[in-house]
């Protein structure tokens, strides 16, 4: 058989491999039409002459990346009857392959994700590569698993690791897979087809009981009622705040598998197939599935570029707190990496908290003693820019001056091999500015992480306008490399994250103007769903820095970003008060409140003679007075040019500034209003300053009856 998705070959001695090699794309999804395929095949193999093992592979470097994302909005329209046939569809070819009278073995190289690991779980074996990840994101689309998956994993790998990776949906890699019983042979990728083909002749002359594993699956839980409730009880604290109180998917898998643990496998699918259409139907797992499909789209931008991009070796100059975080990302992402500062403590300083935090990881069992030894010996301190003379990427990351930044980028250009690219680490700098001088410019553009590097999975690629394009293909590279979700952004005061953020906090401060109590904004921005209100953002990001970002923006966009008058950062930056770092900001940090805070209600008086007017404003207003600047000034940076598309900026500001998931973007939710009864509700608020007035394109497409998925739709054809 051969399809465009799907092929089934003999490999001789009645063995067959099923192969999963999509030919109209670079990665295997499992596509409606690639469900009909893969369910053709199953039949098939069944009826095969002689049929004694099939074994299911990939011929692209991931194995299947769960479902289509272009399929993802179709899914989100069905009515529930109809995504649930869907379902069952895909469930029902899972549980022939499952039933076939021969044993079965996934290969499973790179990623196997959602759909693509239920897949593997319903195979009798698994052999991984090396390099292999599985995971079952569907909690992030505000959904659980819908194949089968709450159903088998736990019966292959034990409950406590189930709720682990389902109810956070995150990676696990082929060492943990190992551990867990989930791999039962880890080999290096290029052995990955030989060792499955091995495992499955074995398995086909009888050396190892295939029917004794799948009837273990087929049973319930070997576990007590009591056992069962205290095993899912004790994790519900931990998901709970994992997840948040917006998300219930997380908290419904939790249950889930409760439910069905002590089940038969039939009754427990069912116990599944209800709870998904539960979900289904819910309100926001529409914006959790554009968002979840949106960030797909942005990760496979930069996919190909990893592919072409090979950094070996990589500089980092400075070794302040984002050089050092730099550093050890890229020796964890197994880059070697030499950080250069012009002084010997702070480097001591650097390696000693960098050995420290991977120490903490061991001891977290989320790094063995070995891999630590070995990413310290990849990170090299230096004093010499002589160092840098065999690179493949430099990256700056020096203090937010301009003059510092480019007197630091010329004097280490000039040790760069030719092929070298040269980046930028500043958050807000315009890049071109810093370019001048600089003998290579189109081979320099910023790279922009955000603090703190290791958590943090948003990457802005700052393109300037001498910055090529190979360039800039070579840095979404690396930052893929780096495990991080890179957006392209052109070079402007801000970029988009830091310029949106801006206008929202500006929001803020007109607020305190009109003398509204802080801490109740906070406390309505909280609920509203970010993880922390526009006070403790600022106490986080550091009041003397966030002023030097407001007066920058405010000199690009002197009409609508500037304020007038002195502005509560400007009082708390005369009385000191600069945030966590200083122990006083809007709220007092306290030994045993650090990240916290707490409300300092006599400061409230020290900002009194700022109020221009004492305003009745409601909750309902609070919240639109703060969520209208941030979405009109998106909504002005796309229409710039400056980002690529709505996708691309919903990504950014969740990842990039906690904008809250479960609300799927700005540009979702400007959908999900309408344009022209968001542009109506701007009028409220017009008296107000600039910041409350859309934009030039925002007005025609309101008037217009169109929406941002449309426009990203046609520019994406």
């Amino acid at each position: 058989m051969q399809g465009q998705y799907v092929r089934v070959v003999s490999v001789g001695d009645g063995l067959y491999e099923l192969v999963f090699d999509n030919r109209l794309d670079d990665v295997n999804t499992l596509s409606q039409a690639c469900i009909n395929e893969f369910g053709d095949a199953v039949m098939l193999l069944r009826d095969a002459e002689g049929l004694r093992g099939v074994v299911i592979s990939s011929d692209h470097e991931d194995f299947i990346l769960g479902g289509d994302a272009s399929e993802f909005d179709q899914h989100a329209r069905m009515p529930n009857h109809e995504l649930i046939a869907l379902l069952e569809e895909m469930k029902n070819w899972l549980t022939r392959l499952e039933q076939l009278p021969v044993p079965t073995v996934a290969a499973c190289g790179g990623d196997a994700s959602g759909g693509g690991f239920e897949l593997t779980l319903a195979c009798d074996y698994r052999v991984m590569s090396s390099d292999a990840r599985v995971r079952l994101p569907h909690v992030r689309r505000g959904l659980i698993p819908g194949w089968g998956g709450t159903v088998r994993l736990p019966r292959v790998v034990g409950l406590d690791s189930a709720i682990d990776w389902i109810c956070t949906g995150r990676y696990v890699d082929a060492r943990e897979a190992l551990q867990t019983g989930l791999a039962n042979v880890v080999v290096s990728p290029s052995h990955l087809r030989e060792a499955a083909l091995d495992l499955l002749r074995r398995c086909a002359d009888g050396e190892f009981d295939f029917q004794a594993r799948r009837q273990s699956k087929q049973q319930a839980l070997p576990l007590s009622k009591l056992a069962l409730t205290l095993a899912v009880e004790s994790a519900r604290g931990r998901i709970a705040r994992i997840a948040g109180k917006h998300n219930p998917a997380a908290i419904r898998a939790l249950d889930t598998l409760l439910l069905q643990a002590p089940l038969s496998v039939e009754q427990a699918m069912e116990v599944e197939a209800q709870h998904y259409a539960e979900l289904a139907g819910s309100e926001i797992t529409p914006a959790l599935t554009s968002l979840f499909r949106s960030e797909l789209q942005t990760k496979q931008r930069a996919r190909a570029e990893l592919k072409r991009s090979d950094f070996k070796r990589v500089g980092v100059l400075g070794a302040g707190v984002m050089g050092r975080a730099i550093a050890a990302q890229a020796a964890l992402s197994q880059m070697r990496v030499v950080m250069l500062d012009a002084k010997d403590q702070q480097l001591v300083d650097a390696m000693e908290e960098i050995s420290s935090k991977l120490s903490r990881l061991v001891e977290r069992k989320k790094l063995d003693a070995e891999e630590r030894v070995r990413i310290l010996t990849r990170i090299r301190p230096a004093l010499s820019r002589e160092e840098f003379v065999d690179v493949d990427l430099a990256i700056e990351a020096v203090i937010e001056d301009p003059g510092v930044k480019s007197a630091a980028l010329l004097a280490v250009e000039k040790y760069l091999p030719e092929h070298a690219i040269l980046a930028t680490n500043t958050s807000a700098i315009p890049v071109g500015g810093l370019a001048r001088g600089l003998k290579r410019p189109e081979q320099f553009c910023g790279i922009h992480f955000f603090n703190p590097v290791s958590t943090k999975p948003l990457v802005e690629v700052v393109r300037a306008a001498k910055t090529s394009d190979e360039t800039v293909r070579r840095a979404l590279g690396f930052a893929k490399a780096m495990g991080k979700t890179p957006v392209v952004v052109r070079d402007c005061p801000g970029f988009f994250v830091n310029r949106v953020l801006h206008s929202y906090l500006q929001g803020f401060l007109f607020l305190l103007r009109d003398g509204v109590d802080p801490y109740r904004v906070d406390r309505l921005m909280e609920e509203y769903g970010w993880s922390l209100g526009p006070a403790r953002t600022l106490d986080k990001l550091g009041i003397d820095t966030s002023l030097n970002a407001s007066r920058m923006l405010a000199a690009a966009y002197p009409e609508r970003l500037s304020f007038p008058g002195e502005s509560a950062l400007d009082r708390l930056r005369v009385l000191r008060r600069l945030g966590r770092k200083s122990g006083l900001g809007f709220y007092r940090y306290v030994h045993g409140a650090k990240y916290k805070g707490l409300p300092d209600l006599n400061f409230t008086a020290e900002l009194e003679d700022l109020v221009v007017r004492h305003q009745e404003v409601s909750d309902r207003e609070i919240i639109e007075r703060m969520m209208i600047p941030l979405k009109i000034e998106a909504a002005r940076v796309l229409e710039e040019g400056n980002i690529g598309s709505p996708a691309e900026a919903d990504v950014a500001l969740v990842l990039g500034i906690g904008y809250p998931a479960f609300r799927g973007g700005a540009f979702f939710a400007l959908d999900r209003e309408g344009l022209g009864r968001f542009v109506a509700r701007c009028q409220k608020y017009k008296d107000l300053g600039p910041i409350y007035l859309p934009g030039l394109q925002l007005r025609e497409m309101a008037s217009g009856g169109r929406s941002y998925r449309e426009w990203g739709q046609r520019h994406e054809a």
